[in-house]
């Protein structure tokens, strides 16, 4: 019976660590990302400015010093806010171990430690879209990608997995034109 029961706890620990361990570390990069944001008070000036030449659009310029800083702080944060939760335990019902979904989340609590620790590393990502007649959005977003080491009793992997934030966006506003189509129809 005890045999039976400890290879349903390594049956659960496959099934139910990963996803466990993505949900923690999503909330870890997730809090992150709102601290530097907020105690950094970023804005879409930090990272690029639009350059124009008249009416026209003639460059967009980035500020690599504050890109860099920015995506440092994050991955720091990031490292500290996994720290936290480093070494902990879990609290799972006994009828989650049972394989009978009816009864998954009834029965006494089995405390089920487990570590996780990994690394962090980010991007910032710049993308144009159309918003209209000479309007383009320029989104900056921010690629975590995070390397999880997990481990409990009967389970250890190593997982790894991105996290997208959009960090800023603006809309570049061009020259508006004579002509619409490629008919050369004056526009009136």
């Amino acid at each position: 019976m005890v045999r039976g029961f400890e290879k349903q706890i390594s049956n659960f620990s496959k099934n139910y660590f990963p996803a466990f361990a993505r949900q923690e570390t999503t909330k870890c990069i997730g809090i992150a990302v709102e601290d530097v944001l907020g105690q950094g008070g970023y804005t879409y000036n930090d990272f690029a400015t639009i350059q124009y030449s008249g009416s026209k659009v003639s460059a967009i310029e980035t500020n690599a010093a504050k890109i860099n800083a920015f995506k440092n702080s994050v991955v720091s944060a990031a490292e500290n806010e996994i720290e936290k939760i480093k070494n902990s335990v879990m609290h799972i019902p006994l009828g989650a171990f049972t394989g009978l979904s009816l009864i998954a989340n009834y029965g006494p609590k089995v405390p089920l430690s487990y570590c996780l620790t990994g690394s962090f590393s980010a991007e910032l990502v710049s993308s144009f879209e159309e918003a209209g007649i000479n309007q383009t959005i320029h989104h900056i977003r921010l690629i975590v990608t995070s390397e999880i080491v997990t481990a409990s009793v009967d389970y250890d992997d190593t997982l790894t997995f991105t996290s997208d934030y959009e960090i800023a966006q603006s809309v570049v506003v061009g020259e508006i034109p004579t002509t619409y189509g490629g008919y050369f129809t004056p526009i009136r």
